[in-house]
């Protein structure tokens, strides 16, 4: 009798265990998500500086610094050259949108006069949607029990792609958000008649 009382507080004891760590896992995951959605609002931001070329090196700057917070988060080591490597590849191939082409709409800002328009309308869209991209992939894949250098970038295209997707839908939000909010600061700073 006394050996199966000692089991079954053996068995509640491993079950308290496994809820805690699956709590931990859970509040880790929402963590990341947390994280992400923050980074992909900075890179929104960065990529509406008129200035060409700033976009791309400050959006480059978010997403490595989203990794390694979310490397921290997992307790996994972090190399800034092996993560350049990966958003380089994976940012490099998207839907058409490689380097090149992020490179030339980043350049439409110096043309006069049109120019910073015509990079609000597809920058912040691919500079929210590769970073959320990236850092889904990342998260997945620390998730996995992965680290920054064993991502392989062949087996995360295509959760790359469908994420970038997504991203680029909730940049187009976070946009539309700025856009109503400075609206309302513009509405309430003009002064009476």
């Amino acid at each position: 009798m006394a050996t199966k009382s000692t089991d079954s507080g053996a068995s509640a004891d491993t079950k308290a265990a496994s809820v805690a760590a699956d709590t931990d896992g859970v509040a880790r995951a929402l963590s990341g998500e947390s994280k992400i959605k923050t980074y992909v609002i900075a890179s929104v931001t960065a990529s509406i500086v008129p200035v060409p070329l700033f976009d791309i090196a400050a959006v480059t700057a978010i997403q490595l610094r989203m990794i390694q917070k979310l490397s921290q988060l997992y307790g996994t080591p972090f190399s800034e050259s092996a993560v350049r490597n990966v958003i380089t590849a994976l940012a490099g191939g998207v839907l058409g949108y490689g380097v090149g082409a992020a490179v030339a709409i980043s350049l439409t800002k110096a043309i006069p006069g049109v120019g910073w328009m015509l990079g609000m309308v597809s920058m912040p869209a691919i500079a929210g949607g590769s970073t959320y991209a990236i850092g889904r992939a990342y998260l997945k894949h620390f998730e996995e029990g992965g680290s920054v250098f064993d991502f392989d970038v062949e087996s995360m295209r295509s959760y790359y792609d469908e994420q970038f997707e997504k991203g680029k839908k909730l940049a187009a939000k976070v946009k539309a958000e700025a856009r109503k909010r400075s609206a309302e600061a513009d509405f309430e700073e003009a002064p009476a008649a």
